[in-house]
């Protein structure tokens, strides 16, 4: 045999060689890419299954809450259809329905007295960390006391309600410590050396100021109107100057009445005497 016959044999066998290299390097290749592309997809695949048992959890917690928040609910409206059942157990008894915004009052079972109101509006908000719910309370409640030109000293929600409506942030005066030109003096709040007048809300650098509860700019005239009839708790049946609201449910949870209606109502009433809500 010739010897370059046997030089391109060689020749051959080793470019055979060298061929079959790069296709097994190429083919491991792309079994590294597809083993990597199969990663990704699996790790996505978690993301989307944590992701949905995040959101089964965050409806079962829900479900749970809004289970509870009916089931108090039908708890209130059995004791109610209780309460009205023994209306003629008292000889004055004032009920409030939330459906009409409507009071009455019945005497010995006779209707003597109604007129529309505002109730609670439903609503929530969240201030400090807290969540209220502005709703009127619903069952069977006694007259606590009685009171002619009420003051009324807003809790701190009030506040940041306001601040909130003016796009406002909310600060707190405490005795002892100023705020710009503000500071604590006996039941008033002081701006350099005058008090400032009650019941009008404080802004100072952009924040609305909350002043302690036992000061005279705490002190809110005129919001509950002329007579209030306090149920306890907070909740009143009272005056308002909002009177065009009157038949819809926009309070913060009072039952509020024109001046007019709850001056006869308060009339009528005594300490003891039962109202009814439902």
């Amino acid at each position: 045999m010739p010897r370059w016959v046997g030089l391109l044999g060689s020749w051959a066998l080793l470019v055979l060689a060298v061929g079959i290299l790069a296709y097994a390097v190429v083919a491991e290749g792309i079994t590294v890419g597809d083993a990597r592309k199969l990663h990704r997809v699996k790790m996505i695949d978690r993301a989307i299954e944590n992701e949905i048992a995040r959101q089964v959890e965050t409806l079962q917690r829900t479900l749970s809450t809004k289970t509870t928040q009916i089931s108090n609910l039908q708890s209130e409206v059995e004791s109610t259809e209780k309460a009205i059942e023994d209306l003629q157990d008292s000889s004055f008894v004032i009920t409030v329905s939330t459906e009409e915004n409507m009071v009455y009052a019945h005497r010995n079972g006779q209707l003597v007295f109604s007129a529309m109101c505002s109730t609670g509006k439903n609503t929530t908000f969240t201030a400090d960390g807290q969540t209220r719910v502005f709703r009127t309370p619903i069952g069977r409640f006694r007259i606590q006391s009685k009171e002619t030109d009420p003051k009324w000293v807003p809790p701190d929600w009030h506040f940041h309600e306001e601040a909130r409506k003016e796009g406002l942030g909310v600060v707190r005066l405490e005795r002892g410590k100023r705020i710009a030109d503000l500071y604590v003096r006996g039941n008033d709040v002081y701006s350099g050396s005058f008090p400032l007048p009650p019941g009008e809300l404080i802004v100072r650098g952009g924040a609305v100021v909350i002043p302690p509860v036992d000061t005279h700019q705490r002190e809110f005239e005129g919001v509950l109107g002329t007579h209030r009839l306090n149920l306890g708790d907070g909740y009143a049946l009272h005056g308002t100057q909002a009177v065009d609201d009157l038949g819809r449910p926009v309070s913060h949870g009072c039952v509020r009445l024109h001046n007019t209606d709850i001056a006869q109502l308060y009339e009528m009433a005594q300490v003891g005497d039962e109202v009814v809500i439902y």
